[in-house]
């Protein structure tokens, strides 16, 4: 699967976002692709430290977020769970 570069683009913009909206207290994150789609790797604050995530999504997925309303509420709910442990802002 050839990714062009504004698709990687958009899909670190929306990445961001989701994060950000999130509301983790402390993290960096990458968007590469694995072997049957694209893999989100998140390393978040966690009580005692940091812990690394990696998070499945489609390409699909990731350039409808910002302007698709049902595909971002269910990537938050996805990620939300998948980065439970991880630090919010309010829990600082």
């Amino acid at each position: 699967m050839r990714v062009s570069a504004e698709e990687l683009r958009r899909a670190r913009e929306a990445t961001e976002g989701l994060l950000e909206e999130m509301g983790l207290a402390a993290y960096l994150y990458e968007v590469g692709q694995g072997e049957t789609g694209w893999i989100i790797r998140v390393e978040c604050a966690v009580a005692n430290g940091w812990q690394v995530v990696e998070i499945p999504a489609t390409k699909e997925d990731l350039l409808k977020a910002p302007s698709d309303a049902r595909v971002r509420a269910r990537l938050l709910q996805e990620w939300s769970d998948e980065l439970g442990s991880c630090r919010r802002l309010a829990d600082s």
